[in-house]
């Protein structure tokens, strides 16, 4: 089968390796669309993100949906010639943490294109039946792909244990950002204040549902978001960048005795985190890892309309053309928000 392999950092070629063979427990699938994802980018660009280096060439990509054409002999066979959407990290559901519901920090996690393990940038993938979800005959091949960055933004959402009326500030508008800035607002948070560093998503921030918009490199965001907020802080700040200095600004700009969740990989092993803030504000303090039981959510609301993936999706791009597709979200050129690579 064809696939786009990362060699080193900005070389991507398209080469055919040998194509996998579902074990029982596993279904083949075959590949419609990845979505390109910010930890792709660090992958791509610094080969690592931390103490996680890429050691031999490697296949990236996680966020992807296809079509089920065959399954192990003790896989369900319903699955076959459904469109799914895989929830890529599949955990050994034995250790503490996956008996007691937290399988996203399993510690011996299969997670697609983190090495040393490949990715599914490629025509087929052989994955664990049970982290295949069908999506309804509506939902195509990119909402199939969607599912997985909207989980993340369930998920962020869920941690921070938002109250209706309470206000909150996303900090990066990015597609995680832009997709948690809707569930926010599902959740009937007031006032929604979003900030980035380039004008188009300061805009787009605003189509998808952010009150208070503005562009970090020209606006203290500080003094911004106490102005809007009357000297107060907001209840919850959401850290979508892919940053080492928005979570700082997180713990600066909530209120005392408020919440801070981190969801965005600024691709380094440490960042700096102003303790003192955080100790004297007593926050609460949360990092995201992913998502846990979010794929059967995230798929209803897709189907029901109450969430639009589909146009986050603003690029998409062949197979051949994978490394085309890095290049312009690296250099976030032509106002892209989402690229994918459909097959």
């Amino acid at each position: 089968m064809r696939a786009a392999q990362w060699f080193a950092p900005r070389d991507i070629r398209l080469v055919v390796v040998e194509k996998p063979v579902p074990k029982p427990h596993e279904a083949l699938i075959r590949i419609e669309s990845v979505g390109i994802c910010g930890s792709d980018l660090h992958y791509y660009i610094e080969g690592r993100i931390g103490a996680t280096v890429i050691t031999r060439p490697i296949i990236l990509g996680h966020e992807f949906g296809g079509i089920v054409e065959s399954v192990g002999e003790i896989a369900d066979p319903s699955l076959i010639g459904k469109r799914v959407a895989v929830e890529p990290g599949i955990p050994c559901m034995k250790c503490e943490w996956c008996r007691t519901g937290h399988y996203n920090v399993c510690t011996d996690l299969f997670f697609p294109g983190g090495p040393p393990y490949d990715g599914v940038l490629c025509e087929y993938a052989a994955f664990h039946a049970d982290f295949c979800f069908p999506v309804p005959d509506a939902l195509g091949p990119v909402e199939a792909a969607m599912i997985e960055p909207l989980a993340v933004a369930l998920h962020t959402v869920e941690l921070a244990q938002l109250k209706p009326g309470e206000t909150a500030a996303i900090l990066g508008l990015g597609p995680i950002g832009l997709l948690t800035a809707q569930i926010a607002k599902r959740e009937g948070v007031g006032l929604l204040i979003g900030t980035d560093l380039l004008d188009y998503r300061v805009e787009a921030g605003r189509r998808y549902g952010v009150d208070e918009a503005f562009n970090a490199s020209t606006e203290d965001t500080v003094k911004r978001i106490m102005q809007l907020t009357q000297g107060r802080g907001v209840d919850v700040a959401f850290d979508t960048a892919r940053s080492s200095d928005t979570a700082a600004l997180a713990c600066h700009v909530v209120r005392p005795a408020g919440r801070c969740v981190f969801t965005g990989i600024s691709g380094a092993e440490s960042d700096l985190m102003p303790v003192s803030v955080a100790r004297r504000k007593e926050l609460t303090v949360r990092w995201c890892r992913r998502f846990r039981h979010d794929y059967p959510r995230a798929i209803a609301m897709v189907a029901a309309g109450s969430v639009d993936v589909t146009s986050l999706v603003t690029h998409r791009f062949p197979l051949e053309r994978t490394r085309d597709a890095f290049e312009l979200v690296c250099a976030n050129a032509d106002n892209v928000l989402k690229a994918s690579v459909d097959l």
